[in-house]
């Protein structure tokens, strides 16, 4: 049984290496997105298929499906076009909004405008993310982690994901038209949320599951946002539980 990663906007999936790290013996797989990392070059302006046809290429059918935020998303977006794609969902946070549909400025954008893009140094950088509010609660592991595979360069470092494409994709963020479409899922679906999170209120979260045909929510108490980063031992215990009972 393999489990895929799908990692969130301006991320890697090296992020996720604190999860895994707690799902020894299970097969794991993750990948940058297009405009990501070490990804391929993403072309503006950003349409979300683009992620969700990187999901097919990278993924194999029948498998477990594991997806943070734009990665929830688009894990779902790839299972509607493939319904033999997985055979469980696990999606954090996802990015997925009733209509009406189309691209528009958002507080997202407008701040990623903003956001310093060069560091003097990695250690620099993480020093600069870890004085951010964003990433308070991360456990070090996943900040090394972004430090590693969300910089280029050497000496002088800038982010891989440039600013200008992470402001995109959240303009782009609902356009996609999935949320009518969650009834088409017939597999089961596990939909985790932050108590504490600024993006998916335990309220929208459960209007999000009640879309689906078979799915259940948990609300991480204390949790954000970022759930993966600040609570990668519960999230993989979740992941170990499923992978058990799926296999």
């Amino acid at each position: 049984m393999t489990v895929y990663f799908a990692h969130a906007t301006s991320f890697c999936g090296a992020v996720w290496s604190p999860v895994i790290s707690g799902l020894e013996g299970v097969d794991c797989v993750t990948w940058d997105f297009a405009g990501h990392g070490a990804g391929p070059t993403l072309d503006l302006p950003v349409d979300w298929q683009v992620f969700a046809e990187q999901v097919l290429d990278e993924t194999a059918p029948g498998g477990i499906g594991v997806g943070h935020s734009l990665g929830a998303a688009t894990l779902t977006m790839a299972q509607l076009a493939d319904p033999d794609r997985f055979r469980f969902l696990v999606l954090i946070e996802p990015i997925i909004f009733p209509g009406p549909h189309g691209r528009r400025e958002n507080s997202l954008s407008v701040i990623t405008m903003k956001r310093k893009r060069e560091f003097e140094s990695r250690e620099a950088a993480k020093d600069h993310f870890a004085s951010r509010d964003a990433f308070s609660n991360w456990v070090p592991s996943a900040l090394e982690a972004y430090v590693e595979c969300g910089l280029v360069g050497e000496g002088p470092v800038e982010l891989a994901c440039d600013p200008e494409v992470e402001a995109d994709i959240y303009r782009a963020s609902n356009v996609h038209d999935t949320w009518e479409r969650l009834g088409e899922i017939e597999i089961p679906v596990l939909v985790l949320a932050g108590e504490t999170s600024d993006t998916i209120t335990p309220e929208f979260a459960r209007e999000q599951t009640a879309q689906f045909q078979r799915a259940g929510l948990e609300v991480i108490p204390g949790a954000g946002h970022f759930l993966p980063m600040e609570e990668p031992d519960l999230v993989a215990d979740r992941i170990r539980r499923l992978v058990s009972a799926v296999s």
